[in-house]
């Protein structure tokens, strides 16, 4: 699910029309303010699930799982070669309830 995770995050960042009206269509769970996406992890799992991506896998992925995969990743150090990054947007003090913030920033140069 990495792997599309890290696709729907460059497209967001290259404003691709399809999958801004995919977040638009998703009911505020996950959103765009001030040109930033913001979600929580369960719904960020559940818009990629609505998404039909786990369907080309031979085994579903559960919540449990993603986040493993989430925190095994290097999702911002290789987000950051292609100008964005993820941050705490609001922190409650657990993750589960946290908000986070796909935002634009500077590419990092990755030949280094």
């Amino acid at each position: 699910m990495y792997r599309h995770l890290f696709s729907l995050c460059l497209s967001f960042l290259a404003n691709e029309p399809s999958t801004i009206d995919q977040i638009n269509a998703y009911q505020d769970r996950v959103y765009i303010e001030q040109d930033t996406l913001i979600f929580s992890l369960a719904d960020l799992f559940d818009f990629l699930q609505s998404l039909n991506f786990n369907e080309s896998s031979k085994e579903k992925m559960d919540y449990a799982d993603f986040q493993r995969q989430l925190y095994q990743s290097t999702l911002n150090q290789d987000l950051k070669a292609h100008g964005g990054q993820v941050v705490v947007h609001h922190s409650t003090g657990k993750v589960e309830t946290n908000l986070y913030r796909l935002e634009r920033c500077p590419p990092t140069d990755q030949t280094l």
